[in-house]
């Protein structure tokens, strides 16, 4: 379809041929900086004393015109820096050409160095070429580009016209390279493995499947490189570590992106306090390389990743903010009645491990501000670690927690082929049970292991949702230079169909069946204090351990966000969800569902068809603002 062209982008594409007519090509070449903005300004009194010429390169933001002069704002790498351009100190095909430049054209500048009366450095332009003629207007210039939906869908955008976003990914790129620095310079070994997998596992996840044409078989996108890079400690290698992208068929949320980067490193003859001390040291040395300093402040709460860090045992924990001792616990029974007091919801073959993780993850991951370690795993949700010798319940594993979420995970690895295959054996029976992201049997996997695999720290850190933290960031999709999206409009859709006119949809009713209508009256006295309202949804997410329940944060126009839970997950993705309009009643009493208080109701409209229970959110004009109320 042919693109529809503005006025201004009409303008704009008129100039190209006036530029070539002055002799300019309005898609230059090569051109060879001396300065950048930020040298520029942390030398201008020498350059101005020398009168030396500087050439920079860049995008014009700002233009502000005076007849035969003008000030513009030219934006590098480094940031901005003023340019003075006059008409008698240019040629009178540049002047010309400069008459037909506009915000977000390239140029490359040569001048000298001065500043104004008013103190601000400035490069009195001598010559200028164009580098590359910008076809479209730039976003409103004092507003930038403020909606976050377009930010993350066009960054080339978000980037031109927020710095401090340019900012954040040199912030991140200068915490990686501050990892890597780390590791080589303890002796580890940077290696790489497979992304592309016959078998899944170094995780309980959901893969993406693709199909290898030339061997005519199924294959998975990693999960985690978890399984091979054992596999070289049974090759040999002592220290390694891989900086790895990972990828994962689950939702999308403000903590989730299908794609993510991850570390794994491996420390043979080492053990879980070996992995430990890494992880405080890597975060330390991100926060150092982030913030220059070990204490910052995340979403107004300072935050101190110095060590040692203190430790809890997952039970300890669990202990500690319910009151409820899972490690007295001596039957299954005992723990489903904890679980049962704390409303924590389970599954019919869920086991004490399984129980007690939940119960944590309802409880306790919310009070873990402060750096932490959770050690004492539970071994039904630790299939890779070692079994705790003194309670088999538990395993030598810990994750650490920052601001309440999940930021490493490590272990003394389980090096025990039997044990191994007896753990993988479980997790094929929590697949029967229906657990679709427990580990298959990798038979190669525990070939190696029977050759011998030394006694070994093994850790993962989720790199994301560290620079996250580093970077006072909210979303993981502002650390993510691309982050997964939805296509807009019919982009990303496999068929194509010729256009067809438009003819009204027959839907076939025939097979419904609805719930009877209410015998019973109600008084209208009674019906109008329910109070029912539009809200639009801010986010979403899939609420932990519960396969049914989503979590919504609304928009209920009072100015203060409101949580809402809802038993839809079976028929909503929650990333389909957010920027919705819907309507719920918001009178109701906080229900405390899964540790979550949730202050009211969505309204949704339910049928049967053919034997299965259909489900639609009502979901409204998004003309509609938010707290409006329904009458």
């Amino acid at each position: 379809m042919e693109e529809k062209l503005n006025d201004q982008m009409l303008i704009r594409r008129g100039k190209l041929e006036k530029i070539a007519a002055l002799g300019f090509e309005p898609y230059g070449g090569k051109y060879e900086c001396t300065h950048h903005s930020e040298d520029i300004h942390a030398n201008a009194a020498a350059l101005e004393a020398s009168g030396e010429h500087v050439k920079v390169a860049g995008r014009i933001m700002i233009i502000r015109g005076h007849g035969k002069t003008a000030f513009c704002t030219l934006r590098d790498e480094k940031g901005d820096i003023q340019l003075y351009f006059r008409k008698d100190t240019v040629s009178e095909n540049e002047w010309n050409l400069f008459k037909l430049v506009d915000m977000g054209d390239i140029l490359g500048v040569e001048g000298t160095v001065f500043t104004t009366h008013t103190g601000e450095t400035t490069i009195r332009v001598l010559h200028f070429t164009m580098l590359s003629k910008s076809l479209r207007p730039l976003p409103e210039k004092w507003h930038g580009l403020t909606d976050k939906e377009q930010r993350y869908r066009q960054r080339y955008l978000d980037l031109i016209a927020n710095p401090d976003v340019r900012k954040t990914f040199i912030k991140r790129a200068n915490m990686l390279q501050a990892i890597r620095n780390w590791y080589t310079a303890h002796g580890f070994l940077e290696v790489e493995t497979p992304v592309l997998q016959p078998l899944y596992g170094g995780a309980n996840a959901r893969p993406f499947m693709t199909h290898f044409n030339a061997l005519d078989m199924t294959m998975y996108l990693r999960i985690a490189p978890e399984l091979y890079l054992k596999r070289l400690l049974v090759g040999g290698y002592e220290r390694i570590f891989e900086i790895t992208r990972n990828f994962r068929n689950e939702g999308m949320d403000t903590r989730h992106n299908p794609e993510f980067t991850a570390i794994e490193t491996y420390q043979a003859y080492g053990d879980i306090d070996d992995v430990i001390d890494q992880t405080e040291q890597i975060v330390a040395a991100c926060a150092m390389a982030s913030y220059g300093t070990t204490k910052f402040t995340y979403e107004g709460t300072e935050i101190d990743v110095a060590g040692p860090w203190p430790r809890l045992t997952m039970a300890e924990a669990v202990k500690k903010y319910t009151g409820e001792d899972f490690d007295a616990c001596k039957t299954i029974e005992e723990a489903r009645a904890i679980c049962d007091r704390l409303h924590v919801e389970y599954g019919e073959f869920d086991g004490f491990g399984k129980l007690l993780a939940a119960a944590f993850d309802d409880y306790v991951e919310e009070h873990l501000i402060q750096p932490v370690h959770i050690t004492e795993h539970p071994i039904e949700v630790s299939p890779l670690s070692k079994l705790d010798p003194k309670d088999p319940r538990y395993t030598i594993r810990f994750e650490s927690y920052i601001y309440g979420r999940e930021l490493a995970n490590g272990f003394s690895e389980l090096n025990d082929p039997l044990d191994q295959r007896a753990r993988f054996e479980m997790q094929v029976e929590e697949r029967e049970h229906g657990d679709d992201e427990a580990h298959p049997i990798d038979e190669d996997f525990l070939t190696a292991l029977e050759y011998g695999m030394p006694p070994t720290g093994g850790l993962g850190i989720g790199l994301d949702r560290l620079f996250m933290l580093m970077t006072n960031s909210s979303s993981i999709r502002d650390v993510l230079l691309f982050p997964a999206m939805r296509p807009e409009g019919d982009q990303g859709k496999t068929e194509v169909k010729e256009a067809v006119p438009a003819v009204p949809e027959k839907i076939d009713f025939s097979k419904v069946k609805v719930e009877p209508l209410f015998k019973d009256t109600v008084d209208f006295e009674t019906f109008s204090k329910s109070d029912f309202r539009a809200v639009k949804v801010k986010d979403c997410t899939a609420v932990k351990k519960s396969k049914k329940l989503l979590q919504f944060t609304l928009d209920d126009g009072s100015g203060k966000d409101r949580t809402i839970l809802s038993g839809i997950h079976a028929f909503y993705e929650p990333e389909d969800l957010i920027g919705k309009t819907v309507i719920a009643i918001v009178n109701l009493p906080p229900r405390n569902m899964m540790g979550i208080d949730s202050c009211g109701m969505l309204l949704s409209a339910i049928h049967e068809e053919d034997g299965e229970e259909k489900l639609h959110l009502l979901m409204v004009d998004d003309h509609i603002p938010a707290g409006a109320k329904l009458y």
